[in-house]
């Protein structure tokens, strides 16, 4: 069952100018670690909704995989319309996790036993207290999105009838938030400091190598976007280097990966075929894979 999830860092709606006021903390480092944790927990997608500071964040997450989509007019939105960019988004996924980037310091295990819960609805609980991430039934978007109370997203989800699970976890992380008064800062450096990974890069090749974590990233921003020259500045590369990593894959392949219409000041529209999309699926399965046996392995060697 395929899970996606969606992060909210447009503005005030999502917590991410919270960090604004935090002396010695990385918002970016933050969101950093909210993707990593998600894609060791077998999340392998992530959107992140943007707006405030949308370059600055985009241009430092350009190289993890993630899917920005941007919000404009973010100084007026809910954060259930966030939800519901992400959402749209999504649309492949089985089950989608939401969540606040003002709330990046939840584990992976509770990730973990949330997707391992049957309800239409997860929401974690610890010490009594509702947290973040929501995990939530794919089917139940369409209805989220058409809400028209004062309630936003928990108005929603109450609204769909939806069978909700609170699940008991031990993990502060799901509702600490990134502000001085809850202790965020000393808590994060000293108490919940992100676990050491093995980090893998999965590369195919031929005669060269032609498909890997920079075509990944190109190909699922095509698919947002439209057209390579966007898709090329969200991934943070250039648009020569874009379109070589294109032809270099279609070369060694001998099949399109790309369909476009070229012309426009955005260099045309394209999209990714459709033998694009399987190579896609099938190289995010050997990345799992792999990922799952090093894991395991560096914890045979390492402990």
């Amino acid at each position: 069952m395929r899970a996606g999830a969606v992060i909210a860092a447009a503005g005030t709606p999502g917590g991410f100018r919270a960090y604004d006021k935090l002396e010695n903390t990385d918002a970016g480092a933050m969101l950093r670690r909210m993707i990593y944790t998600f894609r060791r927990a077998g999340v392998e997608d992530v959107a992140v909704v943007t707006g405030y500071r949308a370059k600055e964040t985009e241009k430092s997450l350009a190289k993890l995989g993630a899917a920005f989509l941007r919000c404009e007019d973010y100084e007026h939105v809910q954060m259930l319309d966030l939800a519901v960019k992400g959402f749209c988004y999504l649309k492949n996924c089985e089950r989608i996790f939401f969540c606040p980037a003002d709330v990046p310091l939840f584990t992976e295990d509770t990730l973990r036993e949330m997707l391992a819960q049957p309800a239409s609805v997860v929401i974690p609980v610890c010490k009594g207290r509702k947290g973040h991430p929501v995990l939530i039934d794919a089917r139940l978007t369409e209805g989220i999105a058409h809400y028209q109370g004062e309630r936003g997203l928990k108005g929603a989800l109450d609204a769909s009838g939806a069978e909700i699970c609170l699940l008991p976890v031990e993990d502060e992380g799901v509702f600490l938030r990134a502000r001085r008064e809850d202790r965020f800062e000393e808590v994060a450096v000293t108490e919940m400091r992100a676990d050491i990974h093995p980090k893998v890069k999965l590369q195919l090749m031929r005669n060269e190598p032609f498909f890997g974590p920079g075509m990944m990233v190109l190909l699922k921003q095509i698919d947002v976007l439209g057209n390579v020259r966007d898709a090329c500045e969200k991934a943070g590369m250039s648009y020569s280097k874009g379109w070589s990593l294109i032809r270099t894959a279609e070369k060694e392949l001998g099949r399109p990966v790309v369909e476009r219409s070229p012309g426009g000041k955005s260099g045309g529209m394209a999209q990714v075929s459709p033998e694009g999309h399987r190579l896609m699926e099938r190289y995010e399965r050997l990345e799992r894979e792999i990922i799952e046996f090093a894991e395991q392995r560096y914890r045979e060697i390492f402990f």
